[in-house]
Order: structure tokens, then C-alpha cells, then sequence
């Protein structure tokens, strides 16, 4: 059964084929593979991978087409595995902003605000979170020359992983951080009334302008690039502009840590 995603490649395919008179069984020698594959690329039963949806583009001098069409349709534009892991994407970052409603963002946490977040998964032993820890604190140190900017919900500064001791340092952790200009953040109020929902995410910009989304859901981090990474841009932006200001964030970490 022909999957309707992908008939506007299949269409496509199949026009820009006609366009230079080329058989299927010409195009599939071109692009090493059988000409039953390229008969079902056309109808829409079969997608191609992202390397042979660009040999394709290739084959029939289609410009790039076919390729910006995959991409739109697959949103994934070839990811390497490394950038599936955002610790890597980070050290190759130039600009980092992260949208986060459910703890303090690792680069931000203290050492017993992250080991008390690691012990509560109940995953690792206790030697095993002491290496995540200093692994996990240790990161900003790493991006120091990076613009980096936040957007927090005010709960997660209410919501402590441990005693209130941890969370009453975590907050000193981030007025510091502030103070000294070392990081941007924003503090998006409980009594917002646009709360757009959205799951935790950042968008890293690399040195050569990539951009590189990651998204957290229950089945593990989604990498976005491309349209959906902009797309992130747009909604962070959009987070940015119904949070507090600089200075009225710090106020507030100061007055919840104070009710702590």
C-alpha cells in the first residue's frame, strides 16, 4: 500500500524521469539499485534512504529537488550519530538555548542538585553517579566563550530534587551565574496565560551555523535539524518573550529561595 507522505515524491520522481527520457531501469543502474525498488519509489510504496534519494537528484539532474523534498518530508538531513548525543554537540556549540520545565538545566546544576536528580532515577549505583555528576558539572566549563541563554519554569525552582538546603544552593548557583553575565536567563511565570505546553528542548548553533535541535520526550531525545530546528528558534523566541526579564527573574530566585 502506497504511503501517502511520500506520493509527492513518488509524482516528482516519476516527472522529473519523464522530463529527461530516462527508463527505470536506466535510473535504478545509475543509482545501484533493482528497478522493482525505483518502480516502487514511484508509486509510493517504498521510500529511499537519504543517500540514494540524493544519488536520484543526481541521476536526473533535478537540481536538488528531489533531495529538498526528501528533507521535508523526513526532517532529518542525514544526522550524524555523534550529534545525537548534545554533550558532543555543546563542545562544538558557538550559541546554546534551552527551554526547560522539569529540573534545572544540567549545565546549570550544582553537584548535589545533580546527584540527588541522578540517585532519584534509581538507575546507577552510587559509583556510577558520582561519574555523571562530575561529568555533568563539569560541562560548563567546557562552553564557557558560548552565548548561552535559558528559559526555566517557575516551578522547577519550587521543586526540589532533595532537601530544600540543595535547591536553596542551586538557586544561589544561578543568581551567581547571572550576576556575573556567564549565562541569560529567563524565568517563565506559573500565572503565564500563553503557556504554550511543549516539552523541554534546546537548539545548539555550531561554528558553521548548523543548528542542531534536541527534544525530551519519555522515549528518549529527538535530534531535529533544518525546518523543525528553526522551528524551535521561533518557539523558544516566543517562550523568551512571555518570561520575565533578567532582573525580574533574579528577584524571583532570590524570593523562592527565601521561602525555601
Amino acid at each position: 500500500m502506497a504511503d501517502e507522505r511520500w506520493r509527492r515524491f513518488a509524482k516528482q520522481l516519476k516527472y522529473h524521469r519523464n522530463q529527461i527520457s530516462l527508463s527505470q531501469t536506466a535510473l535504478a543502474q545509475a543509482v545501484h539499485v533493482g528497478e522493482s525498488t525505483i518502480a516502487a519509489y514511484e508509486t509510493g510504496r517504498r521510500s529511499p534512504n537519504r543517500s540514494t534519494a540524493e544519488a536520484i537528484d543526481r541521476g536526473l539532474s533535478a537540481g536538488g529537488a528531489l533531495l529538498q523534498l526528501w528533507d521535508e518530508l523526513t526532517d532529518e538531513r542525514a544526522i550524524p550519530e555523534d550529534w545525537r548525543n548534545f554533550e558532543k554537540v555543546e563542545r562544538q556549540a558557538v550559541e546554546v538555548r534551552e527551554y526547560q520545565n522539569v529540573v534545572i538545566p544540567g549545565l546549570l546544576q550544582t553537584l548535589d542538585y545533580a546527584r540527588q536528580c541522578l540517585r532519584n532515577l534509581r538507575i546507577w549505583d552510587d559509583e556510577r553517579v558520582e561519574q555523571l555528576v562530575k561529568q555533568r558539572t563539569a560541562r560548563l566549563d567546557a562552553i564557557r566563550d558560548a552565548s548561552l541563554t535559558f528559559v526555566i519554569d517557575e516551578i522547577v525552582l519550587r521543586r526540589a530534587p532533595g532537601s530544600s538546603e540543595v535547591l536553596r544552593k542551586q538557586h544561589d548557583r544561578l543568581i551567581e551565574l547571572i550576576s556575573d553575565r556567564a549565562i541569560w536567563l529567563s524565568v517563565l511565570p506559573s500565572d503565564t496565560s500563553s503557556y504554550p505546553g511543549v516539552p523541554s528542548f534546546r537548539i545548539m548553533t555550531l561554528k558553521d551555523s548548523r543548528l542542531i535541535g534536541h527534544e525530551e520526550h519519555l522515549s528518549g531525545v529527538h535530534v531535529t535539524t533544518g525546518p523543525k530546528a528553526n522551528g524551535l528558534i521561533t518557539l523558544f523566541g516566543n517562550l523568551q518573550s512571555e518570561a520575565l526579564s533578567k532582573r525580574e527573574s533574579t528577584k524571583l530566585i532570590d524570593s523562592i529561595r527565601n521561602e525555601i
